[in-house]
This record gives structure tokens, C-alpha cells and sequence, in this order.
């Protein structure tokens, strides 16, 4: 049987719902965001003795899917973030 690892379609990859304030595992991932894919496209979740083979894929996935919301895995100084940019500006334009 020949598998592939993809995004959980139920959670999009975060691993976790949160629904009126209570945070949860998704149910069809385990946790982790990601799932066995078969041959015939049917979701398996990937068991925790599968965890250490297929680590490096996952963090790969991982990367990729963190790239495509816009995170660079670069760090900032607080100054050079654009929310504290944002801000600074308001509180000066306020201040007037």
C-alpha cells in the first residue's frame, strides 16, 4: 500500500479546534495536522509508532504550510515588527 503524507483536510493542518473557548486535538489527525493518504485518496491518521520515520517530512510540511500563511522563520527586533510600527504611528497621530 503506497501512502503519502498531506494537510488534514478537517483541521488544514493546525492539529487542534477551538470552539466556544475550549481547545481541542482534531479527531482525524491526532493532533499533529497531518495524515496518511492511500492510493485510492482515502485519509489514514499516522500512528505515533510511524512519528520518528516520517519526522522529517512532517517538519518539511510544516515549513511549507507556515511559509504559505506568511511567516518568514526569521526573527524581528520589536521595533522592525509592523504591529509595533502600526501602533507607534496611531499613538503619535493621537497625540496631536
Amino acid at each position: 500500500m503506497t501512502s503519502e503524507i498531506v494537510r488534514c483536510v478537517s483541521c488544514d493542518g493546525y492539529g487542534w479546534f477551538e470552539e466556544d473557548g475550549v481547545t481541542e486535538d482534531c479527531d482525524w489527525c491526532g493532533g499533529i495536522g497531518y495524515v496518511y493518504r492511500d492510493a485510492a485518496g482515502v485519509d489514514h491518521r499516522i500512528p505515533e509508532s510511524d512519528y520518528a520515520r516520517v519526522s522529517d517530512t512532517l517538519e518539511r510540511l510544516e515549513a511549507e504550510r507556515l511559509r504559505e500563511l506568511g511567516y518568514s522563520g526569521t526573527a524581528r527586533h520589536p521595533s522592525e515588527q509592523a504591529i509595533r510600527k502600526q501602533n507607534r504611528d496611531e499613538s503619535q497621530t493621537s497625540a496631536r
